[in-house]
């Protein structure tokens, strides 16, 4: 799998319906009204939402919790602090269930308005580049800002069409950000905020809870040592691919990565992104027979050179026993925007080419979220289907047809060089999101 941030669009049901890119650097796209009310009754809905949005936002003030406004007043303050007093930060109703920003001038300052963080900070992004000539990205920033600052001499307003604009996928967090710290982390928040990035994958101390869990499990310390891979190494050690190489880690690493993943939720969650947690997708140490030795594990086949890993079956009560604890300790460390991610089997086939077992996989995997957060729902990685050959078309719907589309959306990682929802039946009907990969 490939190394760089994924995006992508979204798509639903067997008939795609493409409704335009996920993230790009302007900002969002589109204009327009999600309701069909009119006239005075939807004047009255106006007024009903402004007034639940200041309530909402006095409400956080009160408990002391960062409004939307202060987070993308925060951002700005970080980039460019010379400027930060040009700008004013806003809140508005959301557009329907759209996102949407504002751009106007007022009394010689910028207003910047949004729903929520991400929002505003997409608004500042569209002013910088579309009346500053101005740019920041992951390339580099060119912020000399004219003076006086251009007026916006009519009011700009862009909502978006997409639910989820979706960043990152498993190899980043090893090719790339393995030892990223919390300034570069801060950094890499701000530009998907000022890109309208709402659905980061956010993978960073996804190992402490393997270790918590199975420690609960009454697993040994070496057991759980030999079993969770080195810093470079743990995305594949995440997707099921391999056991403890490049391990262990020191204590010092698990405590600096779940400190550094409490600030990175925070700061995401206050800006308004719903990041996608790490979840169960059966891969077990081999241990854990030991310590239960009733349990129903099988052994996959080699990956890449790499012994082949345990994997726990889906039947096997143990096996929503365990998801449900990862949720709740993702949770308990982390918080939660009810999203999570779980590779079952990546790059490696499954043990069994039996449907009732890839839907059984599918269910439990989904379920042992549920049991935990019934809000829950999966984000899974296609890159499976991308890989081998298994993947025919009745066996895509067996895997598929364990959850609903409530429950899942399917991540066509590779649809700009090997689209897998044409062959798929669009995912035989589940949500998905069209990704790039952009190396």
């Amino acid at each position: 799998m490939r190394r760089y941030p994924t995006s992508g669009y979204l798509f639903s049901g067997r008939n795609p319906r493409k409704v335009g890119p996920v993230s790009r650097p302007s900002g969002m796209q589109g204009s327009g009204m999600a309701w069909e009310a009119t006239g005075s009754l939807r004047a009255l809905m106006k007024f009903v939402l402004k007034c639940a949005v200041v309530l909402l936002v006095t409400v956080m003030a009160v408990m002391g919790a960062t409004t939307p406004d202060q987070s993308a007043s925060a951002l700005i303050q970080r980039l460019m602090p010379s400027k930060a007093g040009s700008f004013v930060c806003e809140v508005i109703p959301a557009e329907g269930r759209r996102d949407v920003f504002e751009i106007e001038s007022r009394e010689g300052k910028i207003v910047l308005r949004g729903n929520n963080g991400v929002s505003i900070s997409s608004a500042l992004n569209w002013y910088l580049k579309y009346y500053c000539r101005c740019e920041v990205s992951w390339c580099g920033d060119q912020l000399a800002l004219p003076d006086p600052l251009p007026v916006v001499k009519e009011k700009v307003r862009k909502d978006s069409p997409h639910q989820y604009r979706y960043a990152f996928n498993y190899c980043t967090y090893g090719y790339t950000m393995a030892f990223w710290d919390w300034a570069r982390w801060e950094r890499e928040i701000d530009l998907m905020a000022l890109h309208g990035i709402n659905t980061p994958l956010m993978a960073t101390g996804a190992e402490v809870i393997y270790r918590n869990v199975y420690r609960d499990l009454g697993l040994s310390e070496k057991d759980i040592e030999s079993f969770i891979a080195g810093p470079p190494f743990l995305p594949w050690f995440l997707m099921g691919n391999i056991d403890g190489w490049g391990g262990p880690n020191p204590r010092a690493w698990y405590e600096r990565q779940e400190a550094l993943q409490k600030r990175i939720m925070a700061r995401a969650m206050e800006l308004g992104m719903r990041p996608v947690l790490p979840a169960f997708g059966g891969h077990v140490p081999a241990a854990l027979k030991q310590k239960f030795p009733e349990a129903k594990i099988a052994r996959l086949k080699n990956w890449s050179g790499f012994p082949g890993v345990h994997v726990l079956d889906p039947s096997d009560p143990l096996f929503r026993k365990v998801g449900a604890r990862f949720i709740s300790e993702a949770t308990k460390l982390y918080g939660t925007a009810h999203l999570y991610s779980a590779d079952t089997f990546n790059e490696v086939d499954p043990p069994t080419d039996d449907p009732e077992y890839l839907r059984e996989m599918t269910r439990q995997v989904y379920q042992s979220m549920a049991d935990a957060d019934p809000q829950a729902v999966w984000f899974m990685q296609g890159w499976l289907f991308v890989h081998s050959k298994f993947w025919t078309q009745p066996r895509v719907e067996a895997l598929l047809s364990g959850a609903t589309g409530e429950q899942m959306v399917v991540l066509d990682l590779f649809a700009d060089g090997k689209p897998q929802w044409q062959r798929t039946g669009a995912y035989s009907g589940k949500p998905w999101l069209w990704c790039i990969i952009n190396n």
